[in-house]
């Protein structure tokens, strides 16, 4: 059975912007279709040879499951996760496996009618290339947020927490200096903290860490004034300063 490859650049996913320490761009696009009610890929050894020939050392991968509207709405979402779990797998084995991953999960959501149910029971795969832009010896704002009072890092953050672990895997002579901020009121103790808890994430995805120093800055450097509560938000942060070997 075949395994329809398709080149999908209409459904490119938009929500991927260049980060400040990277260039990202669209590299390849395609779509695994499945049968009814399956989560098997068809021909997984067509999917590898298409993603093994990408010759990139950075990279981040968007995957977004489909299913057509046959069934349960609890069913639906079910199949596709499973769909999405298997594709994942593949990726797991592949030459890109160390690339950011992204998942979401649509299953019956489209913003058309229910036409052409056959074309939703696929998986999308967005391949990006990443190119770092590493600026030495600045700081660099990752975009590494915190819950207000609190060392806990925002979902929304942990994609650029994953292409910092990236580089510094890529690239074991660079060493960085973490430098860890609030807001409002002044709290040496928890901006050292937030430092130090990207620090432990990066240890603990096999970083060494003595290749990474943390520093509080308290609510000494903020970037922008505290107006509103989004103000506030940006404020409460870890940044990046690369060190050249």
């Amino acid at each position: 059975m075949k395994l329809y490859l398709l080149i999908i650049g209409l459904f490119a996913y938009c929500g991927l912007k260049a980060q400040d320490f990277a260039e990202v761009k669209l590299a390849d696009s395609l779509s695994i279709s499945f049968d009814v009610g399956s989560s098997t890929v068809k021909n997984p050894a067509a999917f590898l040879s298409r993603i093994n020939q990408l010759k990139l050392a950075y990279g981040k991968i968007k995957v977004i499951a489909y299913t057509d509207t046959v069934g349960t709405a609890a069913y639906n979402k079910n199949l596709a996760s499973k769909r999405m779990t298997s594709v994942l797998k593949l990726i797991g084995s592949s030459n890109i496996k160390a690339f950011v991953i992204d998942t979401l999960n649509k299953n019956e959501e489209r913003k058309k009618g229910r036409n052409n149910e056959e074309t939703f029971r696929r998986v999308d795969v967005f391949v990006y290339s990443v190119k770092p832009a590493i600026k030495y010896n600045t700081p660099v704002n990752l975009k590494i947020n915190f819950n207000s009072g609190t060392t806990t890092i925002i979902k929304n953050s942990i994609e650029n927490l994953k292409m910092l672990e990236m580089i510094l895997q890529n690239d074991t002579t660079v060493q960085v200096k973490l430098n860890g901020h609030v807001c409002c009121q002044p709290d040496l103790i928890l901006s050292l903290n937030r430092a130090e808890k990207v620090k432990a994430y990066l240890m603990n995805h096999g970083i060494n860490g003595k290749r990474i120093t943390c520093y509080g800055y308290s609510n000494t450097v903020p970037l922008v004034p505290e107006k509103t509560d989004k103000d506030e938000n940006r404020n409460m942060r870890v940044e990046v300063v690369f060190l050249k070997p």
